[in-house]
């Protein structure tokens, strides 16, 4: 996996496809969205809660993203629009992958939280 193969994959699961995202996970993957929330286990379910999301939001950014061996890390920003209210959400995400990346490792963990922030993050320019 590149840098560039997990950006497009995660840029395509926020917007609605996330088929080649849960690719990207092992078969034993776990993926915590944000701390306290319950974890989702296996591809199946991490291609779940994927395409719960595409339903919801209405524009994603993928921002930075970083790997190393069997590491990784990427922060996003997600846009919803609820009730003729738009608002946004960042999210960093720490990445454990089940080999080096050079050796096509898989994700087997996904560790996210949510980061508020006080700014306009509708890309509509407001409510």
């Amino acid at each position: 996996m590149t840098v560039e193969e997990l950006r497009a994959a995660i840029e395509a699961a926020f917007a609605g496809d996330p088929d080649d995202a849960a690719e990207l996970f092992a078969d034993d993957a776990v993926l915590v969205d944000t701390v306290g929330e319950p974890p989702v286990e296996g591809q199946d379910a991490v291609l779940a809660h994927f395409l719960a999301y595409g339903g919801r939001r209405e524009v994603a950014a993928v921002h930075d993203v970083w790997l190393a061996g069997d590491r990784g890390a990427l922060s996003y920003t997600v846009w919803f629009r609820a009730d003729s209210h738009a608002y946004g959400q960042h999210g960093r995400v720490l990445l454990t992958l089940d080999a080096p990346v050079e050796e096509d490792g898989r994700i087997s963990r996904w560790d996210g939280v949510w980061v508020e922030r006080d700014t306009d993050l509708s890309p509509w320019g407001g409510d």
